[in-house]
């Protein structure tokens, strides 16, 4: 049998066709605004400046950060309680998210303290509001596996972003800019309010339950580790460079992101999968999915160069690339080490891995940042990847021994 004729024999089985959609469709749904967003910054940057975008920048962090506390582990907890439960879908969801609008209240309070002028604070409040509405919705798109209808809703968010921004053109503000990004994302969330109203609306609960604050606690600790260890680079740029070199670090800084994000792309459908297979199995993946990181890493680079140089007409010198490279390929090698530290209930490495890399990062950029700038956050982020990849070999050779299974009800817990 001729090679096409085996693929065509592997690929067109019912099993590895379903398999394969789901790849696609939800890698198509997670990537539509890493590859469409990019638009947005391009107009931007090309129409505006760079400079407007860096500005930009510097509050949306602030908005995402606060978005993410008020988010507490909302994701991957309400997904879990899913699963234990399909029957308390409703109570799950409202419980979740009544107890998260008083998170909500703070970190809006917790903005006032920045010095924002009243209008500042008032459109930032707005963005933060809008941006957890919207993320409470994401886990129905994920358990019902609702990818083609999340595809609709980003690609309709994505065109509400770029719209504005080519009528206003040079005209186009700081403030402006937050309008267009509120407005898109309240009718993002008014879409998935309309698709889902009746599955989280079929039972009522009688308002917050503090205690599932304590119970996701472990959840948002883990999102918010990863946060600040993917993104203390962004925030240190934010604080110490000019406006243009935020603008620049950032497009760079997100597209590198973008190609580490494939690995979770990947993998997120098959998660259900990953976990009952044996720690020392998932611990055996971890080189060929490195593979597969040498491939994209191969394959993207050039292709990010090239949207720099004629899409944002960006110049970057070649040690962005080398140190994007060294960025990108860690993650796709530790990956499923991640998974194996899960299954053993063992989460809390992870995020003490998390932590380990922001305090490295911190350490790097303190070193190298005030005379490399944008250059010396590029490195600081690579060589932090290859801290953490030494962390989790160190913790895949002895995953590679253990043979015990745990139940999925058991994942992941901080202990």
């Amino acid at each position: 049998m001729s090679l096409a004729a085996r693929l065509r024999a592997v690929l067109g089985g019912p099993r590895w066709r379903k398999r394969l959609a789901l790849i696609v469709t939800n890698s198509a749904n997670s990537l539509l605004v890493p590859l469409f967003s990019p638009v947005v910054s391009v107009l931007v940057v090309r129409l505006a400046g760079v400079g407007v975008w860096g500005d930009f920048v510097r509050a949306l962090v602030v908005a995402q950060l606060a978005a993410h506390l008020a988010g507490w582990g909302n994701k991957d907890f309400v997904l879990r309680e899913f699963a234990r439960g399909p029957a308390g879908l409703a109570a799950a969801w409202q419980t979740s998210f009544l107890t998260r609008l008083a998170l909500l209240g703070a970190a809006l309070g917790v903005l006032a303290f920045f010095g924002y002028s009243p209008l500042r604070w008032a459109l930032l409040s707005l963005l933060t509001a809008v941006l957890m509405l919207a993320q409470s919705f994401e886990v129905l798109v994920l358990y019902r596996r609702d990818f083609g209808f999340g595809l609709g809703v980003e690609a309709l968010t994505v065109t509400l972003l770029a719209a504005p921004v080519l009528v206003l053109r040079q005209a186009l503000t700081l403030d402006a800019l937050l309008l267009i990004y509120i407005a898109a994302n309240a009718v993002e969330t008014l879409v998935y309010f309309l698709r889902y109203r009746r599955a989280v609306a079929a039972r009522r609960v009688a308002g917050p339950q503090f205690g599932w604050l304590r119970r996701a606690g472990p959840f948002f600790l883990l999102g918010l580790s990863g946060l600040l260890q993917s993104r203390v680079d962004l925030y240190a740029a934010v604080t110490w460079l000019p406006r243009e070199q935020v603008g620049h670090y950032q497009v760079y800084s997100n597209l590198m992101i973008y190609l580490q994000s494939v690995a979770a792309f990947v993998l997120t459908p098959f998660v259900k999968s990953l976990y009952r297979l044996r720690a020392r199995v998932l611990a055996g993946l971890a080189l060929r999915f490195g593979l597969l990181g040498l491939l994209i890493t191969a394959g993207g680079l050039p292709a990010a160069a090239l949207l720099l140089r004629f899409g944002y007409r960006l110049h970057f010198a070649p040690g962005f690339f080398a140190a994007g490279a060294l960025f990108v390929l860690p993650v796709y090698f530790y990956s499923p080490l991640i998974y194996a530290l899960f299954k053993l209930d063992k989460a809390f490495w992870v995020v003490a891995a998390n932590g380990l890399g922001v305090l490295v990062n911190l350490a790097l950029l303190a070193w190298w940042l005030p005379p490399l700038g944008a250059l010396g956050a590029a490195w600081a982020a690579a060589v932090t990847q290859w801290a953490l990849l030494l962390f989790y070999f160190t913790w895949g050779r002895q995953l590679s021994r253990v043979s015990d299974d745990l139940p999925l009800s058991d994942l992941p817990s901080a202990g």
